[in-house]
């Protein structure tokens, strides 16, 4: 019996033959990009997607890639759990992508998550170009070396070097210092921290929030109690029953800096729900800017970007993704702020 041979596959010249349109047509519609001198009419692409349908036409994604040795890809590696901030920043950067006919890969990166599998989608280009906000595990020759490689990067860290990648410049260390000289100078002396999980073994370089807590109570003369720091910064459920036992102790403190908006927060429920004044009888301030901030009351106090808008380091990085040639390194400032309301 002879060996049955499989279907042939749709061709895009099976579907501009279908269309009654060229292959170019074809190839630009099927390749989502907008723009251009003189796009087809919208009639031209539902006919198109018609035939796409009516024949059974895939794109091969994989063939594609190697063809054209681009993957129609960017990456945003941030901190997990992600943050009203990282989802703005992914929600500008899916917009942006999705008007080049390009698709966004989340890549969170987590203390129990291992590291190599999600610096394998940089190293062996799974992606064109990614943004890197701060506490990623890659080091500034890593980076340059996936720059020279081709990779476009946009990077948030306060020390690096540009390189062949761009760099975000926030000042996260001041500004987090500055929350805690404000509890300092309205006469706090307790003052507590809930810190990110494992954050007291991270490096300086990483741990800047907690870094600037214990730094501006040496310079202050006051002894960090270790019972005043717990680690549940990212569990907002942890952070309240966290602030409950606190506050039920014979020497509660009379502030608290938190690590993230969302868990200072909930310490506000919890000094609510047990009578406590804020910021009366506790002052809290959180990190992060997130707008829930605004309307719980007493408005939160926290330290963080003005504003959530992250446009300027997204053109750059589609910026970097279409320019023919590489472009000069560029180092963009985006300073936090201590942002003054209600609640210390």
């Amino acid at each position: 019996m002879a060996a049955t041979e499989p279907p042939r596959r749709p061709t895009q010249r099976d579907i501009a033959r279908r269309a009654g349109v060229s292959t170019a047509t074809v190839s630009y519609v099927l390749s989502g990009r907008r723009g251009g001198a003189k796009p087809p009419p919208q009639e031209t692409r539902e006919r198109v997607m018609r035939a796409v349908a009516e024949i059974g036409y895939q794109i091969d994604h994989s063939a594609r890639s190697l063809r054209r040795r681009r993957t129609d890809l960017v990456g945003l590696m941030y901190p997990a759990p992600s943050s009203p901030w990282s989802d703005r920043l992914a929600e500008q950067m899916q917009a942006a992508a999705a008007e080049r006919g390009l698709a966004v890969v989340a890549l969170p990166v987590s203390e129990s998550t291992p590291s190599d599998a999600l610096l394998r989608v940089l190293r062996e280009r799974y992606v064109d170009g990614a943004i890197l906000l701060p506490d990623c595990p890659l080091g500034g020759a890593e980076l340059s070396a996936l720059a020279r490689q081709g990779l476009s990067l946009v990077v948030f860290d306060d020390e690096l070097r540009p390189d062949g990648f761009d760099v975000v410049r926030q000042d996260r260390a001041r500004s987090c210092r500055a929350a805690v000289e404000r509890l300092v100078a309205l006469g706090h002396r307790r003052i507590g921290y809930l810190a990110h999980p494992g954050e007291s073994e991270w490096a300086p370089a990483r741990s800047v929030k907690l870094h600037g807590y214990r730094r501006v109570l040496g310079e202050h003369g006051i002894g960090v109690d270790p019972d005043l720091v717990r680690p549940v910064a990212d569990s907002r459920p942890d952070a309240y029953a966290a602030v409950r036992e606190l506050l039920g102790r014979p020497d509660p403190p009379t502030a608290l800096l938190s690590a993230t908006d969302r868990a200072a927060i909930d310490a506000i429920w919890a000094a609510r729900d047990l009578g406590a004044a804020v910021p009366e009888e506790l002052a809290v301030i959180g990190i992060g800017n997130i707008p829930e901030g605004l309307v719980i009351s007493p408005a939160l106090t926290t330290v963080g970007a003005p504003v959530l808008d992250f446009s300027r380091e997204v053109a750059r990085l589609f910026a970097r993704l279409e320019s023919a040639s590489p472009l000069p390194d560029a180092v963009l400032a985006a300073p936090w702020e201590l942002i003054v309301r209600e609640s210390g």
